[in-house]
């Protein structure tokens, strides 16, 4: 079971758009998904339409004897409930800030995932979570159980930025050096007219990480504003969109990388 966690230090990078399209490419490849959603907006939850679930991520981190499969829901696609596609919801508001804060005195906080993944180990062939931009103690717990992790990042000098601070912030927790650090750059947002920004951008990464850059590339299109309004993937709202191939052809990436 492959554990992704898809993540920025900057918002507003395709984070979610990222983890949803990539997972239900995924799980239309045939490979068992599992969604965790540890964002407080919870947009992959709405994604998958479980937002009223009687469980949700506190349940599974919280009771250490708590039945992980007790808050795994099918994710609903198009009105249809995915049999390769589940989720373990968020909840919105001011909620999972308070479930953070109730974490922070526990014993073993930052390891209750890994722990709970492993009741689930058969079941799943991945395991992708969304995660905030903000340091936390829900975050924390997403940095320790993936072995894998996705930075979708804009060619703006913040964003790239962004992934220096967050892998430097997963170093220090898992006590690692970068080069231990298995992990993938996916730009995303990118305008083919903006020339400066993508000569900046292709530059940056070559230079920084030029073994960790995808092959894909996330062109920036109105359909992804009907894609998040709708929550609904591309390649379900424009099947015959170019931009429903960008997930798909990045699903493909992901799963030969591992």
């Amino acid at each position: 079971m492959k554990k992704i966690m898809v993540g920025n230090r900057k918002g507003g990078v395709t984070k979610t758009t990222t983890t949803v399209n990539t997972a239900y490419e995924i799980s239309k490849l045939g490979h068992k998904v599992l969604l965790v959603d540890f964002d407080s907006q919870g947009d992959t939850t709405k994604f998958t339409k479980r937002v009223d679930t009687e469980y949700y991520i506190g349940d599974v981190l919280m009771d250490r004897k708590f039945d992980i499969n007790a808050a795994i829901y099918p994710a609903i696609i198009n009105d249809e409930e995915q049999p390769n596609l589940h989720v373990i919801p968020a909840r919105s508001g001011d909620i999972m800030t308070k479930l953070d804060m109730e974490m922070i005195s526990l014993p073993r906080r930052e390891d209750r995932l890994m722990y709970q993944l492993k009741q689930v180990e058969d079941r799943y062939d991945f395991v992708i979570m969304d995660t905030n931009p903000s340091t936390s103690v829900l975050g924390l717990n997403a940095v320790m159980a993936a072995d894998l992790y996705i930075f979708p990042t804009e060619y703006k000098e913040h964003s790239l930025d962004g992934i220096d601070v967050l892998l430097e912030h997963i170093c220090n927790v898992k006590y690692v050096e970068p080069d231990d650090v298995d992990f993938i750059i996916l730009p995303t947002k990118i305008d083919k007219r903006a020339k400066r920004s993508l000569e900046f951008g292709e530059s940056f990464l070559a230079t920084a990480w030029p073994n960790h850059i995808a092959d894909s590339v996330i062109y920036d299109r109105a359909v992804f504003s009907d894609s998040e309004s709708e929550h609904e993937p591309i390649s379900v709202i424009s099947p015959g969109h170019v931009a429903a191939n960008y997930y798909k052809k990045f699903a493909k990436e992901v799963v030969n990388h591992v």
